[in-house]
């Protein structure tokens, strides 16, 4: 990336999160001034060393972005903002559903209108390939018809669609679908597949995949920091008011056992035929390749192996631990 931006301020919504824990670190070391805006549902461990070691170009605001007041607080003097707060995920979506659709949606277009106001004209948006949901083309590029079988999805697809009908010539937001997001992070989750299934093969020696037939694009969450990084700093012309996959490729649950335990050899696989899990999609990155040059770094195999030597080496002591399952923050 570019070093040196003059300055150059940028507003990171839930930056002590999964993703932005990593992002905010890139743009500190790439030159940037970085507000963050976060209520630290999961405590200030994700944080702990910017705590230690102060960084001049660092804000923390502890607040929420549902309250106006700590979002223009948060906007003040900032070039551009990169919308990462959500409640993420099926289940925590579904245990509390008037949160989900009022951060995802309401607060989340409501920001949005609040950076047009403030002359604030990039924006970049994290949305989620669930909007595909039951994908019924083999592959799905960003103009395939959407179709969201959850409510997590659903508030993505329609916060998506509500900053979108802001854009004009003074608001150039671009959206972001990303895969199922998988590896390490100062802030961890084991609630989405590739991270569950590896602390299960190593806390239980056995996993189960119910039905495995279903497609799941994935992206490491390294590269998910990368790509809201590309996107900010890509000409505007190539993002204004886009909308682009992001992802490493797509594989079969099935599959995802097959590499856990090529790397676990002791882990027991066993396929169930029973599910509940409608989602499949197979997914285009093509777009994202070829317009903004970028191209996943991180394969399967490192986020599962980051993970296996995390544990092994007690960075993470209790996989288990409530902290790192988000619906229990809800």
């Amino acid at each position: 990336m570019n070093k040196g931006h003059n300055g150059k301020r940028v507003l990171v919504t839930g930056g002590a999160g999964y993703i932005g824990s990593i992002l905010v670190d890139r743009l500190l070391n790439d030159g940037y001034k970085v507000i963050i805006l976060d209520k630290l549902m999961f405590g200030v461990e994700p944080l702990k060393h910017f705590l230690k070691n102060p960084d001049p170009n660092l804000a923390i605001i502890v607040g929420d972005i549902q309250n106006e007041d700590d979002v223009k607080r948060s906007l003040e003097n900032a070039d551009a903002v990169i919308h990462l707060a959500a409640i993420v995920g099926d289940p925590a979506c579904a245990a509390d559903s008037d949160l989900a659709v009022n951060v995802n949606f309401n607060a989340t277009v409501r920001l949005a209108d609040l950076c047009k106001k403030s002359k604030i004209r990039r924006f970049v948006f994290a949305s989620t390939c669930s909007v595909y949901g039951a994908g019924k083309t083999k592959t799905l590029d960003e103009n395939a018809v959407v179709n969201p079988v959850s409510l997590y999805a659903e508030t993505r697809l329609y916060g998506e669609r509500g900053i979108l009908s802001l854009a004009d010539k003074t608001f150039s937001p671009v959206l972001l679908r990303l895969g199922t997001i998988f590896g390490l992070s100062p802030r961890m989750r084991f609630d989405i597949i590739i991270n569950y299934l590896t602390q299960k093969a190593m806390m239980d020696k056995k996993i189960s995949i119910f039905g495995g037939d279903q497609w799941r694009p994935l992206l490491h969450v390294a590269d998910a920091a990368r790509a809201f990084q590309v996107a900010m700093e890509s000409p505007l012309e190539k993002i204004d008011k886009q909308i682009f996959n992001v992802g490493l490729g797509n594989l079969k649950i099935k599959e995802i056992g097959d590499i856990i335990q090529k790397n676990i050899p002791e882990v027991e696989v066993q396929v169930l035929d029973k599910f509940d899990d409608k989602r499949s999609y197979h997914v285009s990155f093509e777009k994202m390749q070829k317009i903004l040059e970028f191209e996943a770094e991180h394969s399967i195999e490192n986020g599962i192996q980051e993970i296996v030597g995390a544990l092994k080496n007690g960075v993470i002591a209790n996989p288990r631990d409530k902290i790192y399952y988000n619906h229990y923050a809800c």
